[in-house]
């Protein structure tokens, strides 16, 4: 099981918000490097670096910060947000990004995402599937598509597409439990696929759970910022 850390980012200092709602926004005391080496410490070998202020408002990408926590940790980074260009990916990964997620760029462009894919390598590349109301939210979660997503995966998973981020948006930030039926859905239908789950995680618990069903890639973050999981909890579950 590969348990990554989310990292929410806006204007240098990490954040936790509900559903992306910029209204519930709320700083959070440690600086992103600290927490960061913090993550690394007890064993967490991946962070899920999210730039809001490029995804929801367009501002310049933070490639000064994804550079340098690129220096002065060894985790492996998942960088996602406001990745509209394929000048923005090479970017990323020129400022220390080990992979990408991207959601709107699929939809709005599925040429210039194809060429992400084999240009950077298709282990490299994330599709974030983000749902609200059984269909895909793009845009920083602002614009509700009609866009079925288990057809939006079978396109591209024909078209070599290794890895996805499954959110159900009404869940991230929430702790009200993953959505468990979505992801044993999915998993039915692409069996061969990597999935990274994202939202809803309460405790210890809700990954357990997930672990069982055959999920092995899991992002958790808020659940840790509030206190249900801590360092401890995590450094146990590597030792066992």
């Amino acid at each position: 099981m590969n348990l990554i850390a989310s990292i929410y980012i806006k204007d240098n200092k990490v954040v936790k918000v509900k559903s992306g709602d910029f209204r519930t926004l709320q700083f959070y005391h440690e600086s992103p490097i600290d927490l960061v080496k913090r993550f690394e410490d007890i064993g967490i070998k991946e962070v899920y670096f999210v730039d809001l202020g490029s995804a929801k408002m367009h501002e310049k990408n933070n490639f000064i910060l994804l550079e340098m926590i690129s220096q002065f940790s060894d985790i492996k980074i998942n960088y996602s947000g406001g990745l509209r260009t394929s000048e923005n990916v090479s970017n990323a990964f020129i400022n220390g990004a080990n992979m990408v997620t991207m959601g709107s760029m699929p939809v709005y462009n599925k040429n210039i995402f194809m060429n992400c894919l084999t240009t950077w390598g298709f282990k490299k590349i994330v599709m974030a599937v983000d749902i609200w109301e059984h269909n895909l939210r793009i845009n920083g979660w602002k614009y509700q598509t009609k866009i079925d997503p288990v057809d939006h995966i079978k396109y591209f998973y024909n078209k070599g597409l290794k890895n996805i981020k499954v959110t159900d948006i009404s869940k991230d930030g929430t702790l009200e439990g993953p959505p468990i039926s979505l992801y044993k859905k999915i998993l039915k239908k692409f069996p061969q696929i990597n999935m990274i789950t994202g939202g809803g995680i309460r405790d210890m618990k809700d990954i357990y759970k997930l672990e069982k069903i055959g999920v092995k890639n899991i992002i958790f973050g808020r659940a840790f910022y509030d206190g249900n999981i801590s360092l401890d909890d995590l450094k146990g579950y590597y030792k066992n």
